[in-house]
């Protein structure tokens, strides 16, 4: 009883010895592999309207493997005026009609149409990759300026002071203080401008980082299907009333048994990980690594930062978070007694996790805090929530939830050894 180390082992090996665990974490691998290789398969078609030719037929494969060789060559170039006039000419020109209102034809609107220029680019699979580049970028200034503002007479100035306006409203939407503001500010003064682009700007880095998300869901759901029993199951053999007699007390065999949880837990996040890492980034290759956050998910968002950066990030802070799973499992299955009640309890909270992923903006300090939680983090653009945590200084989401993760695991882990050591009742 003495040897922490021989107890821990010998819980691990205990756990490593049931068959459910190995099954749960293979199926649960293979879907998190599945994730990416639905976007290489099936095929495409395209009918070119313009000349009334038929049908073509690509593969998905195919298409992302060309599109990997950025055909349109904008790969490192400057998001200047040059190319903001370049993008907006190669997607069609802009004009204003007035057309009737449906339902009332004695009214008119005046709505913007885009007039398609012709086919300029052959109706090939290039022309196709080429044209979806362009409309990336369009997109992308679109988002920020507006349709009406998409004309030749549009420039860098513009788009750049329009991305400082929509920041700034964002600021007011999520109710940041006068000091979150200025810590914002000065990060954002870190930007370099013009913008650099990438030619393929949707690869493996990018779906590693907007899918980590559902990998936490899968770790979450490992944690119960492992975990639920771990401590029921000395209840259902009848061996809790021995362990309370233990020489050392029960607090050594809750420590190596709750360290084990930890362990396993750890191992088989770091694995589901792993395999939907490894499917990102081998089906849709690593090119987009140096893709700024900003020409790709969200323009205004104030800090530096890539989405190589942003996937490691969220795969590390939910490595994390996989001891959080544990722990609440862990302790939720002391407190029930049982290992189907637990379980039950467990998926019925991950449901309401899924289900509400946010709260209102106005609710600043209670919505912050929900969004903080392991298995709600992630969800419903969590890259550009600006609000702050104050610990001694301003740190970001990103920087404060793997601490307060660490602090609520111990706090389980505490909740979890007054319970074990609740003497049973018959």
């Amino acid at each position: 009883m003495r040897n922490f180390g021989t107890l821990y082992r010998f819980e691990l090996k205990k756990l490593c010895h049931r068959k459910m665990i190995w099954v749960a974490l293979a199926i649960l691998a293979v879907a998190a592999v599945s994730l990416p290789v639905t976007q290489v398969t099936g095929k495409m078609y395209v009918s070119n309207d313009a000349t009334g030719g038929e049908d073509q037929v690509w593969t998905h494969y195919e298409l992302i493997r060309r599109q990997r060789q950025d055909p349109a060559g904008l790969d490192g170039r400057p998001l200047d005026t040059d190319l903001i006039q370049e993008t907006i000419g190669e997607m069609g020109y802009i004009s204003r009609i007035t057309m009737p209102v449906a339902g009332n034809d004695n009214a008119e609107q005046t709505v913007t149409v885009r007039q398609a220029d012709p086919d300029e680019l052959g109706w090939t699979l290039d022309g196709y990759i080429i044209r979806g580049e362009y409309g990336d970028i369009y997109n992308t200034v679109w988002s920020m300026v507006g349709e009406e503002a998409m004309t030749e007479d549009l420039t860098a100035e513009d788009y750049y002071a329009a991305v400082d306006a929509e920041r700034a409203r964002g600021y007011v939407g999520w109710g940041l203080t006068e000091g979150e503001m200025a810590w914002w500010d000065a990060q954002a003064a870190k930007l370099k401008t013009p913008l650099t682009v990438t030619g393929y700007p949707d690869g493996g880095w990018c779906n590693l980082a907007e899918t980590a998300y559902v990998a936490n869901l899968f770790i979450f759901l490992f944690a119960i299907i492992a975990l639920a029993g771990l401590f029921p199951m000395e209840r259902q053999r009848r061996t809790d009333a021995l362990l309370q007699c233990a020489r050392n007390g029960k607090t050594p065999l809750y420590a190596a048994k709750f360290l084990a949880g930890l362990t396993a837990s750890f191992c088989g996040g770091l694995v589901i990980l792993l395999a939907m890492a490894a499917g990102c980034l081998i089906l849709l290759g690593p090119e987009d690594a140096t893709t700024a956050v900003q020409q790709l998910i969200y323009p205004a968002y104030p800090a530096p930062m890539t989405v190589r950066q942003l996937a490691l990030t969220v795969c590390g802070i939910y490595l994390v978070a996989s001891l959080c799973h544990a722990a609440f499992v862990m302790a939720v299955g002391l407190c029930t007694r049982g290992g189907t009640s637990a379980m039950a309890v467990c998926f019925g909270a991950m449901m309401l996790f899924i289900m509400v992923p946010a709260l209102p903006q106005s609710r600043r300090v209670l919505g912050q805090v929900w969004s903080l939680l392991p298995a709600v983090f992630g969800n419903m653009g969590a890259v550009y929530d600006t609000r702050l945590v104050h610990i001694g200084g301003y740190l970001t989401n990103f920087q404060a939830a793997p601490l307060l993760w660490l602090v609520l695991t111990a706090a389980l882990a505490a909740l979890g050894l007054a319970l074990h050591r609740r003497v049973a009742r018959k």
